[in-house]
């Protein structure tokens, strides 16, 4: 940089008027600077207080959310709990309803097998006393079959002594009749021959020729008569054959009647035993039929009690436990209750509240003073070794050097010594614009 030489005392005006305008400028610097740093204090500040009050809002969002957590926690833990408590009761009144109708059920089930007893007790009573019906329909009919066959065995004997008398009365007249025959020609041939010996005698024959005659025609009506005492020998032979095929036929005919009379009787024994033994049959399978019947209705009855128990315990087994309240849980209220300021009445902190450090006040720099900027006299012999302006520029510009870009001397930082440097040596203003 250029250095002006001047007189002694131009150069002592000049540095008068650089060391006032050198003080006018830092000492406006040192305003602005003051300014900003204030505002920046003030910045600091805001946002230290924004900082505290943006932690206690943090915090007490925090314990805000912890407590409606608790409640949030508490309301859904009483909400499970009733629910378990409504489906608890459900399911004891699912089951009580359940067991009622078991109960109904099986009060029908009991009622319709008793009806199913009395219809198959009333058929089994039909049928013994169908059974019995028939016993008796056929054991009477065997009696009147047998009875039938002994009438009619007893008409064929009757019938058979009817036809006897008839036939041995009818071989009797013709006996008589035979013998009846036989005297009448015996007594014809007797006649005849009384008749011929009398002729014989009329015709007066005497001597031996006549008794010759009389014997013969005598010996000839004794012929005739043993001819027909011959005849009614054989006649009467003929007859007694007759009687006694007749007397045989009667025996065959009497032996056959008591032998349909003896069929008739062990037939009815016979089928009547058959038809006792059938019937005690009937009677015995009616009997088991009944047993099975009570049998099969006490099985069913068992059937139906354990169908009914059944379905109670499973009934029971679908009741759902009784619901208890789980442990009670930890209220930060309680919990943290010694964070609490009893001073905030409004409000219970559950957090730790650190003292927070006092933000420090503002702190002025020291103002820049007019004795700050003397750049001293110099003599005239010395007036040729600088020139005052060009020494405050430099002196201003080593100060900014010395600080740096963001040091502080006297309050001012180094950028605004080296501006002020420029500005003296003839640069740019500290404002950016030249002199």
């Amino acid at each position: 940089m250029p250095i002006n030489i001047f007189g002694a005392a131009d150069r002592n005006a000049e540095a008068r008027k650089a060391e006032k305008k050198a003080y006018e400028v830092a000492k406006d610097a040192w305003r602005k600077s003051e300014s900003q740093r204030y505002k920046e204090w003030e910045f600091q500040k805001d946002n230290y207080e924004n900082s505290l009050k943006q932690a206690e809002e943090n915090l007490r969002f925090q314990e805000k959310g912890l407590i409606e957590e608790f409640k949030g926690e508490q309301e859904m833990r009483d909400f499970e709990f009733n629910m378990q408590n409504r489906a608890y009761d459900k399911s004891v009144s699912q089951a009580s309803q359940q067991k009622t109708f078991n109960m109904m059920a099986a009060d029908a089930a009991y009622r319709q097998q008793a009806i199913k007893l009395k219809e198959d007790l009333l058929t089994t009573l039909f049928e013994e006393s169908q059974t019995f019906l028939d016993y008796k329909a056929q054991s009477t009919g065997l009696k009147m079959n047998k009875q039938n066959a002994l009438v009619q065995a007893d008409l064929q004997e009757a019938k058979n002594k009817a036809e006897m008398q008839f036939d041995l009365g009818s071989l009797a007249i013709k006996r008589n009749q035979q013998r009846s025959e036989s005297q009448a020609k015996t007594q014809q041939a007797i006649l005849e021959g009384m008749k011929a010996a009398g002729q014989i005698r009329a015709r007066g024959t005497n001597g031996r020729t006549s008794a010759k005659s009389v014997l013969g025609v005598l010996a000839e009506s004794g012929a005739i008569q043993a001819g027909i005492a011959n005849g009614l020998m054989y006649a009467e032979q003929g007859i007694d054959l007759d009687i006694a095929k007749l007397q045989d036929m009667f025996i065959l005919d009497q032996t056959m009647v008591l032998t349909a009379k003896d069929k008739a009787v062990n037939d009815e024994a016979f089928e009547q035993s058959k038809l006792e033994a059938a019937n005690n049959l009937d009677l015995q399978k009616i009997k088991e039929t009944r047993a099975s019947m009570r049998e099969r209705d006490a099985v069913i009855a068992r059937e139906i009690r354990n169908s009914r128990m059944q379905s109670d315990m499973n009934a029971e087994a679908s009741i759902l436990l009784k619901p208890e309240r789980l442990p009670a849980l930890a209220d930060p209220r309680e919990v943290y209750a010694e964070y609490d300021n009893p001073e905030t009445e409004d409000y219970v902190e559950l957090f730790f509240r650190p003292d927070p450090v006092e933000f420090p006040e503002f702190v002025k720099t020291r103002e820049p003073e007019r004795d700050d900027f003397y750049m001293g006299r110099e003599d005239v012999g010395l007036s040729n070794l600088m020139d005052g302006i060009g020494l405050a520029g430099m002196v201003a510009g080593g100060i900014g050097a010395i600080a740096g870009p963001k040091g502080s001397v006297f309050g001012m930082s180094g950028s605004t010594y080296t501006n002020i440097g420029n500005w003296l040596g003839g640069g740019s203003s500290i404002f950016g614009g030249g002199r």
